[in-house]
């Protein structure tokens, strides 16, 4: 096996995370999550200035992922994309913007040595219903 990267390893982590909110490895015994999780939402970065990495994809354009498999011998991981909605329902792949994520069926595969750093998302993000506005008369 060669040696991992560091976002290798916290990838490792954060799958064997999500599972476990998932329920998928562990049953909890005196914790009830007041609803299904099954999402770490997390962004990439490639490069030391930070810039969010953007997957491209099916027509969508996001820097917004959920980890999908990871091959820890090749250190590579099936992403899928999450595409991120303002408080209006507005697609946007702006942290300032993000209201809530959504789930989408298209993935990616990346080699995880090619990023420097990630950035992990709250929970609470994904499936977040928007909020109702009234209309004004």
């Amino acid at each position: 096996m060669a040696t991992q990267s560091c976002i290798c390893c916290a990838m490792k982590t954060l799958l064997k995370e999500q599972r476990i909110i998932a329920g998928i490895d562990m049953e909890f015994q005196f914790i009830c999550l007041s609803k299904k999780m099954d999402t770490i939402p997390f962004m990439l970065c490639s490069s030391k200035k930070n810039n969010p990495f953007t997957a491209i994809c099916t027509g969508i354009a996001t820097p917004f992922f959920r980890i999908e498999k990871l091959n820890e011998d090749t250190c590579c991981a099936v992403l899928s994309l999450l595409e991120g909605v303002d408080m209006e329902g507005n697609l946007t792949d702006s942290c300032e913007d993000l209201f809530a994520l959504r789930k989408t069926k298209s993935c990616i595969i990346v080699n995880l040595t090619c990023f420097c750093a990630i950035t992990a998302l709250p929970l609470e993000l994904v499936n977040r219903p928007l909020p109702i506005i009234e209309p004004k008369c």
